[in-house]
């Protein structure tokens, strides 16, 4: 009977949560329960916005990427899940949001060593360890339909990690 009343609270609290995170109204009922809900959201990966619908969408098309340098000199650019790798799974998704709405905003830097160390373990070749991780951000502006040409790519190494053997395990 416990068992079975600590699944239903659990799988309610979860249909309350995500409907009021997912229906945009600014209502006191809904801001205070997202107030109160923002972390575990977050956290769980259950938080959802509304950046790609007016009035307000994205106005910056984004990527990441990493330029790994190895103990004989090579490098490897290692990228970031993107939507067009994706084919008809959605299994990266969570990756690729993590990477583009977490990782490449300058106010979560305290993740960037531990991205870095991850993509070095990943890419870790045991003749030539890898030395350093760049983390590079590349970015376009995306103008409203006919008032302007596309803007080029920009790019900017963000944060340059130097690889320590311990790392590596």
């Amino acid at each position: 009977m416990t068992k079975r009343l600590a699944i239903s609270a659990f799988v309610l609290f979860h249909l309350i949560a995500i409907t009021c995170w997912a229906i945009p109204l600014n209502t006191r009922l809904f801001s205070s329960v997202n107030n109160k809900i923002a972390a575990y959201m977050s956290f769980s990966g259950l938080s959802q916005d509304w950046a790609l619908f007016a009035p307000d969408p994205g106005h910056i098309n984004c990527r990441l990427e990493a330029e790994i340098t190895y103990g004989d000199g090579s490098t490897l650019v290692w990228k970031f899940p993107l939507p067009q790798d994706f084919g008809y799974s959605y299994f990266k998704e969570r990756d690729r949001k993590w990477s583009n709405d977490s990782v490449r905003l300058d106010e979560n830097a305290v993740l960037w060593p531990d991205t870095a160390r991850y993509i070095a373990r990943h890419n870790n070749d045991r003749t030539s360890p890898p030395l350093s991780v760049k983390l590079v951000r590349y970015w376009s502006e995306i103008f409203p339909p006919g008032t302007r040409e596309s803007d080029p790519w920009h790019q900017y190494v963000f944060f340059t990690y130097a690889v320590v053997p311990e790392d590596l395990r």
